[in-house]
């Protein structure tokens, strides 16, 4: 079940990245785009909580909320808007990618799980696969170590892995997944919303706009994915749920497939390296 689970968020991670990739590049701005992936989910999740009769959390639950918003949606994103007008895009993948390796560190750390060496090698497995599929041609990256938007950038992975563990570490143990997934949407829609005025970003929604109809569908990709974040980490933990990243590079890889593009053969025997560690790692969670 949790490696289901594992494989459809992956799916839905990857799909949005494309969707995201094809409106901003048409004309939708960062900012307006993070409003809708934030209040489109929280309308979806509201309605469905108001005839679940459930839309209420107490006061920690409410803190755990919060910070999971700006951990996990806002600090990141905001970061990754910026960052990605001042280092090379290839590079701020491979530091976004770098949040199963925190992850590890800060579960490890704070006793959120216990310490599994097979599950560091596991988790390392995949993120060489990850590392492999995004390097741009096969070549190393090279950029100026003294520039501090490097520095400022390694925040993003560290952002994820903090919201991760926190969810697990830290989850009140009262209150309905649906419930802390509508609060944490609300927060980061309050966030986001006045940015988004300020920058001009606001992207108005039509019946007969292309972009629209893919911002709808990431509305509600993202109200799965979000649900999904909460039941996963729960589930297995979050030194396990990192592979998700691993399972939206080999989407990321099935659909160039399906758009015919060409790819070099390092790439499948890094698909394999990556099915191989998400195998491994739900084997050893089994044990």
């Amino acid at each position: 079940m949790a490696l289901a689970l594992l494989i459809v968020l992956g799916i839905d991670w990857a799909t949005g990245y494309a969707i995201a990739g094809y409106c901003m590049t048409h004309g939708v701005k960062p900012y307006g785009y993070a409003f809708w992936q934030s209040f489109g989910p929280f309308l979806l999740l509201l309605i469905i909580q108001v005839f679940r009769k459930d839309l209420w959390l107490d006061k920690q639950g409410m803190i755990y909320a919060l910070l999971c918003a700006l951990a996990g949606i806002v600090f990141p994103n905001l970061l990754i808007y910026y960052a990605v007008s001042k280092i090379p895009s290839g590079l701020l993948t491979v530091i976004a990618n770098l949040s199963p390796v925190f992850t590890c560190i800060l579960a490890w750390s704070l006793k959120a799980e216990k310490f599994s060496l097979i599950k560091f090698v596991w988790v390392l497995l995949g993120l060489f696969g990850i590392a492999i599929i995004i390097m741009p041609s096969g070549r190393l990256i090279t950029v100026d170590l003294g520039s501090v938007w490097v520095y400022i950038a390694i925040l993003i992975p560290f952002s994820y892995a903090f919201s991760a563990v926190y969810i697990a570490k830290f989850h009140p143990g009262n209150g309905s997944v649906l419930c802390y997934a509508m609060w944490m949407l609300l927060f980061s829609s309050l966030i986001i919303s006045p940015l988004t005025v300020i920058n001009q970003g606001y992207y108005k929604l039509t019946i007969h706009d292309f972009n629209s109809l893919l911002i709808l569908c990431e509305i509600l990709l993202s109200t799965l994915g979000y649900v999904l974040l909460f039941i996963i980490i729960n589930k297995i933990g979050a030194v396990s749920y990192t592979l998700v990243n691993a399972v939206a590079a080999v989407s990321g890889v099935i659909y160039g497939i399906v758009l015919g593009q060409h790819l070099q053969g390092i790439v499948y025997f890094a698909v394999f390296l990556i099915i191989l560690a998400i195998a491994g790692l739900i084997y050893t969670q089994k044990r």
